[in-house]
Order: structure tokens, then sequence, then C-alpha cells
């Protein structure tokens, strides 16, 4: 039996490894915010792992008791917060989706990390970061494991508009690693779906400042690798969408094509050979037609303030899906179009027959890709984890010029 002098004294504070760490939890102690951060430090990021694991067994038997709940869901948060490592969150989802009560768990978990309110300091705005992070992660694996085991994971569809729905709550905030993370969510789980109504709901609301945010972060050294990392895998989503989403995303790419006329030629080129990667049994997919089709646009942009070598640039891009459905059609269609301007129709016709109808497809004619010194620059791309993503992109303040 504990002496009470002995209780007294166990705190967070004097956590110095992970069974004491664990007793604090079977004790129903909370760990404040505050000694978040040394608990993950003390415990380093094996025993921050065991620890939220542990988190998770105890949540499979306390979750009917709110207030253990609760408790649980906030140390859960301190930790995770803290430790700011996705290998910590991923071993607590590890241990979530092994548990027996998953269902029950999961429910609860989203309705005490997403049902409160978001105050404006900078805790708060982590704190919900983390849990939205954590929730969207829940809701993909959900979705991944039924389309690999349909039937897994009994009621599946319910659990996934539970989460949903209460993503979809959190839209109004201002914090841009929330955002991210749930333009993510819903560009993953609603790409092919001919609706998209929960991710066009989220472009209407911030497709705008996202959308800048993103490919200003794409023409920044530091961050290019992450911030194309995230685009490639979520414009395929955005392609698809409606009238309201192409809107944006036009006046985003031509915003970016001539501030930054050669980082972006080299992003445009990336994107093109991504979307046509997705299609299957040498069909387009309804993104990379979109892409063609805002490709149509730019260079009638190009036309418009006589930039010839964009306009090379465009017509070499849109030639890569010539193959494919009307898009032939669509090109040939500019060398007549009345709303260009005829040197750009001749442009178009030359470049058709000295270099793709020559055999020349291959060929690079314009110079924004090759550097005075002979060197091809390159666009440098990554292999970063969801949160790495959300955390580092959402640390960016955008930045308006006149």
């Amino acid at each position: 039996m504990v002496s009470a002098k002995s209780k007294k004294l166990m705190t967070w504070k004097n956590a110095t490894d992970v069974a004491s760490a664990k007793k604090l939890v079977d004790l129903g102690y909370l760990l404040p915010w505050g000694d978040g951060r040394t608990t993950a430090k003390v415990l380093g990021e094996d025993g921050s792992c065991e620890l939220v694991r542990y988190i998770a067994v105890r949540l499979a038997d306390r979750y009917a008791d709110r207030l253990a709940a609760e408790i649980l869901v906030e140390s859960l948060f301190a930790v995770l917060t803290a430790a700011n490592n996705e290998k910590v969150m991923i071993a607590f989802l590890e241990a979530l989706f092994d548990s027996d009560q998953f269902e029950n768990v999961t429910r609860h978990l989203v309705e005490i990390s997403l049902g409160g309110e978001v105050a404006e300091d900078e805790l708060s705005k982590s704190v919900v970061s983390a849990a939205v992070a954590l929730i969207c992660e829940i809701g993909l694996n959900i979705q991944r494991i039924e389309e690999e085991e349909p039937g897994r994971i009994e009621r599946s569809k319910a659990l996934s508009d539970h989460i949903a729905a209460y993503l979809l709550s959190v839209s109004n905030t201002n914090v841009q690693a929330v955002r991210l993370s749930l333009l993510r969510y819903f560009s993953q789980t609603e790409y092919g779906l001919s609706g998209k109504t929960n991710y066009t709901r989220l472009m209407v609301r911030f497709g705008h400042s996202i959308m800048e945010s993103l490919f200003q972060q794409l023409f920044v050294k530091k961050s290019e690798r992450i911030a194309a990392q995230f685009l490639l895998e979520n414009l395929p989503c955005a392609l698809e969408a409606g009238s309201d989403t192409q809107k944006i995303l036009h006046e985003t790419f031509k915003q970016h094509m001539f501030k930054e006329s050669e980082r972006f030629c080299l992003f445009m080129h990336e994107l093109g050979s991504n979307l046509i990667s997705l299609g299957q049994d040498n069909a387009i997919c309804p993104a990379a037609e979109s892409f063609a089709r805002h490709l149509i646009a730019l260079f009638k942009v190009t036309s418009d303030l006589g930039h010839k070598e964009l306009g090379r640039e465009v017509l070499q891009e849109l030639h890569k899906f010539s193959a494919y459905g009307d898009i032939y059609k669509w090109i040939r269609s500019l060398e007549n179009s009345s709303e260009i301007r005829r040197v750009f129709r001749e442009l178009a016709l030359e470049y058709r027959v000295k270099v793709v109808e020559a055999g020349k497809g291959g060929k690079v004619i314009s110079q924004f890709r090759v550097s005075k010194r002979g060197r091809k620059p390159s666009l440098s791309k990554g292999d970063f984890g969801f949160l790495e993503q959300v955390t580092t992109l959402g640390d960016y303040e955008v930045r308006y010029t006149a």
C-alpha cells in the first residue's frame, strides 16, 4: 500500500522513467502542459512511444468514464505536443488500431479532442494542430484498411462520417497547420469521388490563402522539397474539383508562372508527369485532363502578355498530353483561335511541325531550364511524414506584395 507521504510526492515532475510515468497514468494523474516537455525529454523517443501506447491501453479501459478519458487524452496531447515526433504519434496509432475497443475509443477520442473551443495562444494552437493531425491520420488509416481488407473494421463508414463531421467543425480556424491537415485529409478521402462536398467547402473557405502559402514555399529553397511533396500528393483532388476550385488554381498558377517563371516551369513538368502516371489502361485520369485545360488557359495568358518563352514551355507541357482523348484537338485549336495573338498561333504551329511531328518531342526548346553554366536546374523533392509536412508548412507566414 502506498503511504500518504509517498503518494503526495508522486507527481509528473518526479517521473524519471517509463514505469513511474505509467504509474501516474494508472492513478489518473493529469500530465500538465508545462511538464510535458520535461517528461518527453526524460523518457526520450522510445520511452515516449511506450507511454503513449500505454495511454491507448488505458483509454480502452476508461473511455466510458468521461473525466478519466479527458485526463488521458489531455495527457496524450501533452506528450505529443512536447515530443513533436511522428514516431511517437504513430506508436499511439498502432496501439489504438490494435485495441479491441477501437470504435468506442476512437469515437470518444474524436469528441474530446475536437469538441472544445480553440484559444488564440500558441499552446492552444499547437495542441489543436496535433489533435487534428492525429484524428486525420486515424481517418486515413481506416480508409486504407477498408480498401485492403473490407469489413475488418466494424461500422467503418459510420466512424468515418463521425470523424469527417468533427473535422469540418474546426475548419473555421485560422491555424495554418490545421488547415493543411484538413486539406490533406479530404483531398485523399474524396479523390476520385464526383461530389467532393467537404473538399469544396474547405477550398471555398480558405483555398486562396492556402494555395498562396504553398506556392510561396515552393519557391523558397529551404521549404521547396516539402512544399513540392505536399502539392504533388494533394493537387490531383483539387484538379478534379468544381469550378470554384479551378478558378483558385488558375489564379495561383497564373500569378506564380510570371513571378517565379523558371521554378514554376520545373514544377509544372513534375506535376504533369505525376498526373500522367495516375492514369490506368493507357487512359488519362480526370485530374490530368483538368490540368491540360489549365495549360490551355495559361497559354492564352502568355499570349495576352506577350511572353514567348513561357508560351514555349506551356506548349511543351501540353504536348505530353496530346496522345490522350481530345487534348490533341484542343492543342490544334490554338493555331486558329481568335483569342490567341498571331505570333503565338504561329508559335503553336511551329512547335507542332518542327518539334513534335519531326520526332523531337523530348527536346527542350526553352532556355528556362538551362543555366548559364550549362547545368540543368531541378526541383528538389522529398519524402516527409504527415506530421512534418503540416507542422513545417504551417509555420510559414504568407508574404503579400503590392
